[in-house]
């Protein structure tokens, strides 16, 4: 090894905030079930980088959307994603909150 190079070499996956992408993460304590928590410096977000409930993983929310383009039922999905199906319920209201209405002409009507 050459006098400049480091003497400790971290090889292995880094990790990205969910929200912005960034590599500029710092620890930020644990959870209750000893799961390591972070913080983005970037965008202030904490995370965890593996959830123990399906519900909080970060495509739920595309596969609760596949699923339904597909034409699987409420308590289908629940069983594929394995979570409950209030919690599939309350992510359907908040994938149904976020999409906006397209813009209606006047004299037309729509269904």
């Amino acid at each position: 090894m050459s006098e400049n190079s480091p003497s400790c070499i971290r090889f292995g996956v880094s990790h990205f905030c969910p929200a912005c992408k960034s590599e500029n993460l710092i620890k930020s304590g644990k959870t209750a079930n000893g799961k390591q928590h972070y913080c983005c410096k970037e965008c202030c977000k904490r995370f965890i980088i593996h959830y123990s409930y399906n519900a909080y993983k970060s495509n739920t929310n595309q596969q609760i959307i596949l699923f339904a383009k597909e034409g699987l039922g409420i308590r289908s999905t629940a069983r594929v994603l394995g979570i409950s199906v209030t919690t599939l319920l309350k992510h359907i209201i908040t994938i149904a909150e976020g999409i906006q209405q397209p813009p209606i002409a006047m004299g037309k009507s729509y269904e």
